[in-house]
Order: structure tokens, then sequence, then C-alpha cells
């Protein structure tokens, strides 16, 4: 990639959308013989993961995207009930600012090296295909104002993995829902075997990690929440009383 790290968060284009199947999707993480289908109270629980993190928000997020020249590091605060998210990033030594809504990412130089009180320069611009774009798209698509239909998501493919430790807890790693490459059946999905995301889900149905692999033999995105809430900071929208008509 070269510089590319950085380079992502600056330069422009347009990328389609993450599909909703990919975006409550798993990955694998168990060995192939932990494998098993989930149960329906399992289902319930994955079903749930999206609007426990929209429930839980604002939400701190720490986001981490391997390329080849660099890991680009991501801190934010998400707010999934106005989709937007702002914060701090880091790739090849450098770190600025970095915001990001439905309609695109904007980023200002500095970050924690920024003078106390300056304003930040913002420039926006459209998401592209980058892997660090994609993934700033799957981070707002992780909250939701209402749950899966759990029996939908159970006959969908979705496995689960075993048990990880995670930061003192204990989560559950789920393979759920198969990204569709061919039209579906009327009795199974077609489709990859595996999903490219894994939801790390807690006993209550809380969402500590999503790792997420975004582009073919590529090494997977970590999204990690931290369980911190927080307001979002002022940043690259208009503010309510600019938006509003006179």
């Amino acid at each position: 990639m070269g510089h590319t790290a950085r380079r992502a968060l600056r330069h422009g284009g347009c990328a389609a959308l993450l599909t909703a199947a990919l975006l409550i999707a798993t990955t694998a993480c168990g060995a192939p013989d932990q494998r098993r289908p989930v149960t329906l109270e399992e289902a319930q629980r994955l079903a749930l993961a999206r609007l426990s993190v929209y429930e839980s928000g604002p939400a701190s997020v720490r986001l981490n995207v391997p390329a080849a020249d660099t890991d680009v590091g991501v801190e934010a605060v998400v707010d999934y009930a106005a989709h937007r998210a702002l914060g701090s990033y880091r790739a090849l030594g450098r770190d600025g600012r970095v915001a990001w809504d439905a309609a695109g990412v904007a980023v200002a130089p500095g970050g924690r090296a920024e003078r106390p009180g300056a304003a930040p320069r913002w420039s926006r611009r459209s998401y592209t295909r980058d892997p660090v774009d994609r993934a700033l798209r799957l981070v707002l698509a992780l909250g939701s104002d209402r749950p899966e239909n759990a029996q939908l998501l159970a006959q969908s493919g979705p496995q689960w993995l075993g048990e990880r430790r995670l930061r003192g807890h204990t989560y559950t790693l789920f393979a759920g829902p198969r990204p569709a490459t061919r039209t579906f059946s009327s009795t199974k999905p077609s489709g990859p075997p595996n999903s490219p995301v894994t939801y790390w889900i807690d006993e209550k149905g809380g969402l500590g990690r999503v790792e997420a692999v975004l582009s073919r033999g590529g090494d997977p995105v970590t999204v990690d929440f931290t369980g911190r809430r927080a307001p979002l900071p002022p940043g690259p929208w208009p503010s309510p009383a600019a938006s509003t008509p006179a």
C-alpha cells in the first residue's frame, strides 16, 4: 500500500454501503470442531447486540485497521442516534482528527498534538473503497434502534464458536448469518460457508468486540467497545441552530 494508511483518510471517491447481511454477521475464530448451530436463546442474544450498542451510546470505541505499511488506529465517540462519530487517528507516526457520518469522512491535522483551543481545519470528502473507509462505515452500522428478528437470524446460518476473556469479562463468539453471493433458495442460504464478521457478546447481549474481514485474504479489522459513555464532541457538521429553518 505504500503510504495508503495515511492517504486513505484524506483522499476522495465513492464506495457502496456494506450490506445489512455483512453488518450483522460473524466470522470464524474457534476451531472447526467447536462450531455448532446456535440455539434459539443464543440467536436472541445475537439479535440484541446492535440494539445494546445503540442504547449504550454515545459509545467510546477503539478501531484498528491493518495495512501493509502500518496499522491505522482510531479512538472515537460514536453517537448511534445521530449516526455520527468523532475522534482521533494515528498512522505512520502521525495523528489527526477524524469525523464521519452517513455522507462521508472529514479529517483535520493535529489530533493529540494540536495546540489547545485551536479550531480544527476540517477537510470533508466522500467515502472510498479503501479498507479504512469501509471500517469507519462498519462502526456506524453496528448500532440499531431495534433488535434483529431472532428466528430469521437463526435460520441464516449463525454458529457458536466458543468463549474468550476480554478486559476481565467473558464473551461468547458467534459466527452469524452468512452473506449470500447467489440467490437464496427457499430452504437454505447460498454463499460462502463462513461470514466475515465476529461478534463478541456477553451473557446479557452486550457487544464487547467486533472483528471483520473486509477484503478477500485481508487481516481482520477490530472494533472494541470500551464500555465508557461520553458525549459526542463538536465536529464538522452544522449545529442544530444553524440547520433549523428560521
